[in-house]
């Protein structure tokens, strides 16, 4: 059996090279495009000493296989009904149309966007920008939904897969890339090139059919970023009361790219973005926080002689996941940024945003009743951010954002969540700190035919922070 699977394997390594060959034969992409123009352009993301050449087609190919790949494991292995496809369910589903679906919290709101966050970067390894790596998510996203399910499409999927999955995608696409040194050799090249498969696995795919993967390059220019990863106590207090309370150990990594305020480098999506991991782990229960925002526009304005500002047009997801509460948002943002110099040693930096929610959900203690475990639909949110930092000494910041989520599939409600945090930090070290948070998350529902709910949790958090 194992050494059928070797010979599987290999045949489709193969297979995929002398495609992948072909398919970069000028004559097989569009007209008007020469050897010269398919090379990629030169932007921050394309710092492997080996250039990759645009392929329009392959990627395409790529999609269409990785669909075909999760539907059979899920139709011959896993055996899921609504996987029993066939050209009746196919006509069925052009024929009925969309509606929405029943599928889980973790389903819709994490794992569609992981999928299409692979449709997108079968396009973005093969050398295509954003905007041209975009509408492979929504072929991905539109052809699963249409033949590759005995259940008829979902207006949240084709939302959750390709527009989220776009903001995972990029951002992976491109701490990949960080990840990825052609350069280093033995021991290092093999775990900088299984790390950078385990974070964008399209990419890896990718490299490996071209060759790359094993090649030998030139030591190559690092983008700009920072890293800070932090750990401590997250202990919650349910119902914001003190004698019932459940104590976590927290995670934390901050991920910044590029130069928040550089907006003369900002030239392509997403060349500054934002990313905050947070796992917090107790025997019973894990609070999962994924917290993305990358630039879509940006450009200074003047508001004080004494201060840098921008306003900005921003991309963003928030996904909240444990057993207390559900939240999660796709959302398009706008936003300015203030940051004045006080002295010479102290400065302050806030932000206002508004945003539109694509696509949102909250779990609710009605939806049940609809066969859902949360509810899901657009709405709006607003957030507003204070930091006081002194040079060498630490910081004290606070932070809200507001959401409403106006509800399409689950109870008729109006959603409104609230989370707010404050917190200090001092600098023991030069890069290390030692931190303390308040939170509190507040939750109040309007709904059409059950009473109105209204809850509160909060939680005090003590965190030792290193900056990479």
């Amino acid at each position: 059996m194992n050494n059928n699977l070797y010979k599987i394997f290999f045949t489709i390594i193969f297979l995929s090279q002398n495609l992948s060959a072909q398919l970069n034969d000028t004559k097989f992409l569009p007209s008007g495009l020469s050897d010269d123009q398919t090379k990629v352009e030169n932007d921050s993301t394309s710092t492997l000493s080996s250039d990759v050449k645009k392929n329009y087609w392959l990627p395409a190919v790529e999609v269409v296989g990785l669909n075909f790949a999760v539907w059979g494991y899920q139709r011959y292995l896993s055996r899921q009904n609504w996987a029993a496809i066939s050209w009746e369910s196919i006509k069925n589903n052009f024929k009925n149309g969309f509606v929405w679906d029943y599928d889980g919290y973790l389903i819709n709101q994490f794992w569609h966007p992981y999928h299409g966050a692979n449709y997108y970067n079968t396009a973005r390894s093969n050398g295509l920008t954003f905007w041209e790596s975009a509408p492979y998510a929504f072929f991905g996203s539109l052809t699963w939904e249409y033949f590759y399910e005995n259940e008829r499409p979902s207006y949240n999927d084709i939302v959750n897969t390709p527009v989220t999955g776009i903001i995972l995608g990029e951002i992976s696409f491109r701490v990949s890339n960080l990840i990825i040194d052609e350069s280093a050799v033995g021991l290092e090249r093999v775990i900088r090139e299984f790390t950078s498969i385990l974070i964008d696995p399209m990419q890896g795919l990718n490299r490996m059919i071209r060759g790359d993967m094993w090649k030998t390059g030139l030591p190559r220019k690092r983008d700009n970023f920072s890293v800070v990863v932090s750990t401590g106590v997250h202990n919650v207090f349910f119902g914001s009361k003190f004698n019932d309370s459940k104590s976590y150990l927290a995670l934390r990594a901050d991920l910044n790219y590029g130069d928040e305020f550089s907006v003369s480098q900002h030239q392509k999506p997403f060349d500054y973005f934002s990313l905050h991991i947070e796992i917090n782990i107790t025997q019973d229960d894990n609070i999962v926080v994924i917290l993305a925002s990358g630039v879509l526009w940006d450009n200074n304005i003047k508001l004080f002689n004494t201060s840098k500002n921008i306003i900005g047009v921003y991309k963003e997801v928030d996904i909240h996941i444990n057993t207390v509460y559900k939240l999660s948002a796709t959302s398009v943002t706008g936003q300015i940024i203030n940051r004045i110099e006080l002295s010479p040693s102290v400065a302050m930096q806030n932000y206002l945003g508004l945003s539109a929610i694509l696509m949102g959900g909250t779990n609710s203690q009605y939806s049940s009743e609809y066969g859902k475990d949360y509810n899901i639909g657009p709405g709006a949110s607003g957030k507003i951010g204070l930091a006081l930092k002194v040079k060498n000494i630490g910081e004290v910041y606070t932070n809200y954002k507001r959401y409403w989520i106006h509800t399409l599939s689950g109870a008729e409600s109006e959603e409104f969540v609230g989370l707010f945090n404050f917190g200090i930090s001092y600098n023991l070290f030069a890069q290390t700190a030692l931190g303390l948070d308040y939170l509190l998350y507040e939750r109040y529902g309007d709904y059409k035919y059950f009473p109105n709910t209204s809850d509160a949790n909060s939680a005090l958090r003590i965190y030792i922070r290193y900056n990479i």
